[in-house]
Order: structure tokens, then C-alpha cells, then sequence
């Protein structure tokens, strides 16, 4: 006799809880940690940041979109360390941009905005129906 998750006493939400789990590991590194770092890179502080940010969202939600991942508790996570992370790239210019001294405001609105975009749009998009 071979057991299954259904004979385990909790092991269908627990094993849901777990993939859950590894996917919000999995959004925080690559839609939050790579995308928006990447992002400052290569932006820096041009205006095209806040544009490039918000295409980036909807990419990002997306991907969400397809793994039927609802981002309610990530979003508050990457909302709270996000004020962490512009902090330090204000304080201390990564050494890749030669001394450019990054500018607040225009860093604080285009990574929440992101933010932002990308909860609305994972939130947004599984309503669609493009049935018809």
C-alpha cells in the first residue's frame, strides 16, 4: 500500500502551503531583487526609470498570473524592504556608477510604483477571460 498526500492528515494544504512558499521565495528574488536592481543599473537616474519600471510590472505580473500566485503577502513584504534597499542605494552610490549620486524622489516613486503595478496587475489580470 502506497500512501499519498490525501492520507496524511493535513498534507494537501501543507504540501499547497510549501509550493506557496517556494514560489514567494521565488517572485522575491527574481521580481523584486533582480528586476528592480537591474533596473537601477541600467537606469540610473534617467526618467525612462519610472517607464522601464512599470513595463517591468507588467512582465512580472504576468508570470504571477500563470502560476495563479497571488501576491497580497509579498507585496507588503517588497513594500517594507524596498524602503531598505532605495536607503542604501541612496546613501552609498553603488561603485558602478562612478560617484552618481542617486536621486531620492525619482527612486522612491518608480520602485513603488512597480510595486504597486505589479500587486494591481497579478491581482487584475486572472479576470480577463480571452475566450471570445
Amino acid at each position: 500500500m502506497i500512501l499519498g498526500l490525501d492520507d496524511i492528515p493535513g498534507g494537501t494544504p501543507l504540501f499547497a502551503f510549501f509550493i506557496w512558499l517556494a514560489l514567494s521565495g521565488l517572485f522575491y528574488l527574481s521580481s523584486f531583487l533582480a528586476v528592480l536592481n537591474v533596473l537601477d543599473d541600467l537606469t540610473k537616474n534617467s526618467l525612462l526609470k519610472i517607464p522601464a519600471m512599470l513595463s517591468a510590472s507588467v512582465l512580472s505580473a504576468g508570470l504571477m498570473t500563470v502560476f495563479h500566485y497571488k501576491p497580497y503577502a509579498l507585496g507588503a513584504l517588497i513594500t517594507v524592504t524596498n524602503f531598505y534597499r532605495v536607503r542604501k542605494t541612496i546613501q552609498q552610490a553603488p561603485e558602478k556608477w562612478n560617484g552618481l549620486k542617486a536621486k531620492p524622489a525619482l527612486f522612491y516613486i518608480a520602485s513603488y510604483a512597480y510595486i504597486f503595478a505589479t500587486v494591481a496587475l497579478a491581482v487584475y489580470f486572472p479576470t480577463l477571460d480571452f475566450s471570445e
